[in-house]
């Protein structure tokens, strides 16, 4: 029995604000966040709860301990460690949920959280950039917290995933139909006008896997009719026309030719640190040693980021918990019940999805990319736990309201 039932309510209260505030302030979010572990802590300390660990968890901490052993080995110990912690905040975000989301009712207040967010930071940010800022359209955006084209294209890409799922799940009733159509169509058009030509790739790969998935002749139209639509954009728009023959020239565009400059010179931090790298977020640290271009702040490739980072052991731990979540996304879908719980499965394919194109030319995990991500695959243990105890009472055709 909890000694403290009052925490339990307010630790997912806080955490619910966390999530809302996530892609609008870096010092908000980290605040909140902070909040929520020390609550969740103590909570655990004064019940000496057990820390539920599932498989893809342990993978998850494995990621953490080689950071630690990077950080300890590090030459830069201090800013090691701050990465360590950043590391730890949504390491701890995938327990946090599946220790506290305890229903299906929670799990739709989250769900909504991340969409109403998403779709007041997208609709903020496109107010601010383009008519107070007054910038040209797909000049570098900056949606507050999240700072360039490729992140706003990666968080979007990944809440679209979700978004598109859920509907396709039929998890929406009624009244939350009209307002899940108005915030898709806003991150739709946030994500067309941030310019990141890979997140467009992905988002189209996406919807074709997804129509693969559920064998829907819909979903194909759907993608035809945005293909279409960049088309007839490129027609009109100079700009467009550029982006899209980047796409089709990707290897030979000028963003990748400064790429391949700066993997060469970054090259020889790995050669000098090949175990364990130079420390967890300590790229920008050493990049003068080095001489790497100023333009070139981070690897701008996942297995080169953190392989420059946190060595081979790093890029071995992160492979592996990329493929057991494959594993896990793979088996987990034969045992959902609720159209929620579909929607949050396809969301999660989408972030396999984000992983592989995102991966090819930036990090993309860590941050507020990375909160969002451990969010959703904790909501879908959050399923496997409450599945035996809510679906055999029928509640397995919950509507998403």
């Amino acid at each position: 029995m909890s000694r403290l039932p009052w925490l339990d309510k307010h630790i997912f209260h806080i955490f619910l604000i966390t999530l809302f505030i996530m892609p609008f302030s870096i010092t908000l979010n980290e605040i909140f966040m902070d909040l929520t572990i020390f609550l969740w802590t103590l909570r655990l300390i004064v019940n000496r709860e057990k820390i539920k660990i599932p498989p893809l968890g342990w993978f998850f901490l494995i990621f953490l301990f080689v950071a630690l052993l990077s950080a300890i080995a590090s030459d830069y110990t201090n800013q090691a460690f701050r990465g360590v912690w950043e590391i730890t905040r949504y390491t701890v975000t995938f327990f946090i949920v599946i220790s506290t989301v305890k229903s299906n009712e929670q799990t739709q207040k989250v769900i909504w959280t991340l969409i109403v967010s998403t779709g007041l930071w997208a609709l903020m940010g496109m107010i601010h950039q383009f008519l107070i800022v007054k910038r040209v359209l797909f000049e570098l955006l900056k949606f507050f917290s999240i700072g360039n084209k490729n992140a706003i294209g990666q968080y979007l890409q990944m809440i679209l995933s979700l978004m598109v799922g859920l509907f396709i799940s039929n998890a929406f009733g009624r009244q939350g139909r009209k307002a899940f159509i108005a915030v898709l169509f806003i991150c739709l058009l946030g994500l067309f006008l941030s310019g990141s030509k890979t997140m467009w790739v992905a988002f189209i790969l996406t919807l074709f896997i997804f129509g693969v998935l559920k064998r829907s002749r819909q979903i194909f139209i759907g993608v035809g009719c945005i293909v279409l639509a960049l088309m007839v954009t490129t027609l009109v728009s100079d700009r467009v026309r550029t982006l899209n023959i980047d796409i089709l020239k990707s290897i030979e565009a000028p963003s990748m030719q400064e790429r391949y400059i700066g993997w060469k010179a970054s090259y020889p931090m790995f050669v000098d640190n090949p175990i364990l790298g130079v420390g967890p977020k300590c790229f920008m640290e050493v990049r003068e040693k080095y001489n790497i271009p100023s333009f070139f702040g981070q690897g701008h490739n996942m297995i080169f980021h953190v392989a420059f980072e946190m060595g081979v052991v790093g890029v071995g731990s992160l492979i592996a918990w990329i493929v057991f979540y494959i594993y896990f996304i793979s088996t987990y879908r034969k045992k959902i019940k609720n159209p929620i719980y579909f929607g949050l499965w396809f969301g999660g394919v989408g972030c396999i999805v984000t992983l592989a194109i995102g991966g090819l030319t930036e990090p993309t995990i860590g941050g507020e990319h990375s909160q969002l991500f451990m969010t959703l695959v904790g909501l879908m243990h959050v399923d496997l736990e409450v599945n035996g105890k809510d679906y055999r009472n029928g509640s397995s055709k919950e509507e998403f309201v």
